[in-house]
């Protein structure tokens, strides 16, 4: 089984950024100056959307981050939208970060490191923006080598993929970012992803309200999916995983896949068996 499932290989910019580190590190140099350390075999946490191809991690708290396939509907993985998901921030864990991957680079770059990223999971507003960044600024004299080391592999980002800073990054992540995104989305859902239309956009779509710790009730769950639209559906999914239900009783679980599997999602099934 392939992580990747039918995108086969990642998109050119991971190849080429995997590629610079190779290069990098003969100067003795890598991408984990920037806490970024580039995963090809990662295994997804529980709370790692299924749609979501983990390309990367910080290498602390089991922070990654992926691009969001829409369950399989994107075609080309270099125009994702980029997920940080933090494993520790519970109820937080999971924020669309970046437009695509180029733009992240963009945010790696501005912030000189992948691990502050994370912080966007619980950030919302401007002020504690303000505030993450001016931390960011004072450097300890005991910390200058990291932070030289840091710049060293910016500039290399920068050469090699004319990589720019985010002038305003509160204004990019929260309203350039999420106004794209809302553009996009036709459901929510309670991870803040939402569902983009696949079969019919006209069509009433109903959400299935589910919380944490509830009992699952097999006779309505089964009686929705009888007569709810696949935008819907998918919406269940991504509520049911979120909320952790999916995994408090087998026999639901395994309902669930069978579910997922007539939806042809054969891929986010494979990852959702990793668990």
């Amino acid at each position: 089984m392939s992580y990747l499932g039918k995108y086969l290989k990642m998109p050119p910019t991971i190849e080429k950024l995997h590629k610079l580190d190779k290069e990098i590190e003969k100067e003795g140099y890598s991408l984990s100056e920037l806490s970024l350390y580039l995963e090809f075999d990662f295994s997804p946490y529980e709370n790692t959307p299924y749609d979501v191809i983990t390309f990367a991690s910080t290498g602390v708290d089991g922070i990654h981050f992926g691009f969001l396939t829409d369950f399989g509907t994107v075609s080309d993985l270099e125009n994702a939208f980029v997920v940080c998901i933090s494993p520790m921030d519970f109820d937080s864990h999971i924020k669309i970060v970046a437009r695509n991957i180029r733009e992240f680079l963009n945010l790696v770059c501005t912030m000189k490191g992948a691990l502050t990223i994370s912080n966007f999971n619980i950030l919302e507003d401007e002020g504690q923006y303000i505030h993450l960044l001016k931390e960011l600024k004072q450097v300890e004299p005991e910390d200058e080598e990291f932070e030289e080391n840091a710049n060293y592999v910016v500039e290399k980002i920068i050469a090699a993929f004319g990589s720019e800073p985010i002038e305003d990054v509160y204004h990019y992540v929260e309203i350039k970012v999420r106004e794209q995104r809302a553009q996009q989305t036709i459901l929510p859902t309670l991870d803040g992803l939402g569902i983009i239309p696949v079969d019919n956009v006209t069509s009433s779509h109903i959400l299935y309200k589910l919380e944490k710790d509830m009992t699952i009730n097999m006779e309505e769950v089964k009686a929705f999916f009888n007569s709810a639209t696949t935008e819907s559906k998918l919406a269940f999914i991504r509520d049911v995983q979120f909320t952790y239900v999916i995994t408090e009783e087998v026999a639901f679980k395994e309902w669930v896949i069978s579910e997922m599997i007539k939806l042809g999602l054969q891929d986010e099934v494979d990852r959702l068996y990793v668990f």
